[in-house]
């Protein structure tokens, strides 16, 4: 697990941790400087979460190769539309948490620079 990712030792460890207790919150915030890993670690803990395999990190699974290949159903990262994130990028996830997963157990959505969201999007 994060064999891809150097540094942040103390945080994948918890990560892992959590995955490992099947003990992990509805959500996480990752803050940090630019360029310091959040996504890719971000990315890599929603692909455990997603795993159907009972080690949490086959990479092998239907959820983890559509993961890889960019085509989970079950996981959705939200981007900045412009300059901000806006409130439509909102009601969309809002209508996806509603929806049943497809593949895995449960559904993982990242929201990147969520500090770019609109007023109205918070």
């Amino acid at each position: 697990m994060f064999q891809r990712i150097i540094g942040n030792d103390k945080i994948k460890n918890e990560l892992i941790n959590s995955i490992k207790l099947n003990k992990y919150s509805h959500s996480y915030l990752f803050l940090g400087k630019s360029g310091i890993g959040k996504k890719l670690i971000a990315r890599e803990f929603a692909k455990m979460i997603l795993c159907l395999n009972e080690e949490k990190y086959c990479s092998k699974c239907k959820s983890c190769i559509e993961f890889d290949s960019n085509n989970n159903p079950d996981f959705q990262e939200v981007v900045p539309d412009g300059n901000s994130i806006k409130i439509e990028q909102i009601r969309e996830i809002q209508k996806k948490v509603a929806e049943k997963p497809i593949i895995s157990n449960k559904k993982v959505f990242i929201i990147d620079d969520a500090d770019l969201m609109t007023r109205e999007a918070r």
